[in-house]
Order: structure tokens, then C-alpha cells, then sequence
């Protein structure tokens, strides 16, 4: 979170260390000739965190403090007065992530996309321990297990929730042609892990590779991702998967709206490899 001030604004004319957040030892510096700029993360430099349905909300104050002495006092008083800027950042709390395959081994994300000053992003990794990143041509196996992890970065005391997943054989998200992973934080291709991991920020799911009847080629996956504060007890992220039989329960924490990221596509090895085959017979 950074904030950068115009000197003449602020009257500064010596030292941008006189600038700082409610935290005093986190202070300015210079930014350029004009400016002074002021820099912190967001759990630092005294900075409060609130969330509603659908914003993390950081909050501090830059606070610019020299007052000259009122000349005749003995430079015992001033009449000049503390400049506060308060200073807030928004975050949305909801993202949804997609991803696409080329129904052969391996998937390749294709995009990410970033909301606010955070970022979700979806990958396919290379298996379960979730270390590795694949990079290959997005050509993938039918029936090989395919590993999707997503991972929150930039921003600390919020978790995540994969509240539901996707495919379609376009990459618009909101293609009627749909075959649904995940619902309401649970598993509803019979195919589908979804892996219990430590980590708050980082959620991870496999699928076995799969491709749509008829002349689609392509398979875009798309996750819609919910973000939370993670010492929310009664928060969505919380409750993980809701059955039906658990729909009922009453969320006592907030809930974000939906985002959607998009990665794509994936195809099918073995298409490919008939397409090849016919090519060369028309060439004989």
C-alpha cells in the first residue's frame, strides 16, 4: 500500500522522514524532486483490517507532523496543526479462476488475472504434492488425473475457499454448454479430489482429464473463488463443503461476491494425433 505526496501540497520542503503512518518508525522518502512517497504491507505500520460482503478493507492514517513554534512564546506553543491523510485500500474478496485443456498429459494456464492489489491465480501442477508448476503445450490424456491449484498472494490473514468449479468448451465462463467439477465447496465429478492442504492461501483439486462430445477440441476450466478472513470461524471459507443436507446452516461470517479467471485451452492428445494421421494419408 503506497501513497505518493506532492511536496508544495504538503508543505514539505526538508526531510520525508517528518512523514509516517499511525506506526512512527514507518516514515516517508523521497519519491522524486516533487514527491514524497510512503510504502507498507498491509498487516505493518499499524494498518486495520475489516471486511464486508464484498471488500478486505485496509485502513491507516499518514500523518505529517512539524509544527513551528508561534514566534514571541519562547517556542513554548504552536497554532499550527498535525495533517492527517487517511489512507484506505480495497480489496474485492471474490475471484473466479479459469483454466483450459486441450483434452494429452498436461494442462498450461494461459492467463492470470489479478483483482486489487492482491492476486488469485489458477495453475496446473505437475501432481499432487503440489510443487511444481506444469509447463507443456496444454495437449493433455484423457483419463489422466489433472492438478489445479490456486494461490492467493499479497496479502496476509485471509484464506480462500474453491466454492465451485466448471468446464466449458469455450472460454466464456458463462457458456451454457457446461460440465459442472464443483459445487458449493464439494466434489461432484465422480473423478475430483479435493485436497485438505495446510496452507490458508494456497487450495488444490484434481480432475481426470476429460473431453467434450462432438467437434469441441478445447476445454476451458473455470473456478469461482471466495476469499475470507481467516480467523472468521463462521465464515464460508469455514465451512468447506455444504451437502445439501447442510444447506440449511446459517453463515455467521461474510461472504464475498464471485470473480471469475479464465486459463485456456487444453485439447486432446490423441485428436491431435488423428488430425496428423489424416493429413499425411491426403498427402500420399
Amino acid at each position: 500500500m503506497t501513497l505518493i505526496m506532492d511536496r508544495s501540497l504538503l508543505e514539505i520542503s526538508d526531510d520525508a522522514r517528518d512523514v509516517h503512518f499511525e506506526d512512527e518508525s514507518c516514515v516517508g522518502y523521497d519519491h522524486d524532486s516533487q514527491h514524497v512517497a510512503i510504502t507498507t504491507m498491509y498487516d505493518r505500520c499499524g494498518t486495520t483490517q475489516e471486511q464486508d460482503d464484498n471488500y478486505i478493507i485496509f485502513t491507516n492514517m499518514v500523518t505529517y507532523y512539524k509544527p513551528r513554534p508561534e514566534n514571541g512564546t519562547n517556542e513554548l506553543i504552536t497554532r499550527e496543526h498535525y495533517l492527517h491523510i487517511p489512507v484506505t485500500c480495497y480489496l474485492e474478496r471474490t475471484q473466479v479462476l479459469e483454466e483450459s485443456f486441450l483434452p494429452e498429459e498436461n494442462l498450461y494456464v494461459s492467463e492470470k488475472k489479478g483483482y486489487g492489489d492482491f492476486s488469485l491465480n489458477l495453475d496446473r501442477y505437475t501432481n499432487s504434492g503440489f510443487y511444481q508448476p506444469t509447463n507443456d503445450s496444454g495437449e493433455v490424456t484423457l483419463g489422466t488425473p489433472l492438478y489445479f491449484g490456486v494461490r492467493l498472494t499479497s496479502v496476509t490473514n485471509l484464506t480462500l475457499l474453491i466454492e465451485s468449479c466448471w468446464a466449458t468448451s469455450s472460454p466464456d465462463p458463462g457458456d451454457d454448454h457446461r460440465y459442472d467439477i464443483i459445487k458449493n465447496g464439494c466434489a461432484v465429478d465422480s473423478t475430483t479430489v479435493i485436497y485438505n492442504l495446510a496452507s490458508p492461501t494456497f487450495k488444490g483439486f484434481s480432475i481426470d482429464a476429460f473431453t467434450f462430445i462432438g467437434d469441441n477440441d478445447e476445454v476451458y476450466v473455470h473456478c469461482s473463488i471466495l476469499i475470507c478472513d481467516n480467523n472468521d470461524s463462521g465464515s464460508r471459507c469455514a465451512q468447506g463443503c455444504i451437502s445439501r443436507s447442510r444447506r440449511s446452516l446459517k453463515n455467521t461470517g461474510f461472504q464475498s461476491k464471485l470473480h471469475t479467471i479464465t486459463n485456456g485451452p487444453l485439447s486432446d492428445a490423441s485428436r491431435s494425433q488423428r488430425a496428423m494421421l489424416l493429413d499425411s494419408v491426403y498427402d500420399l
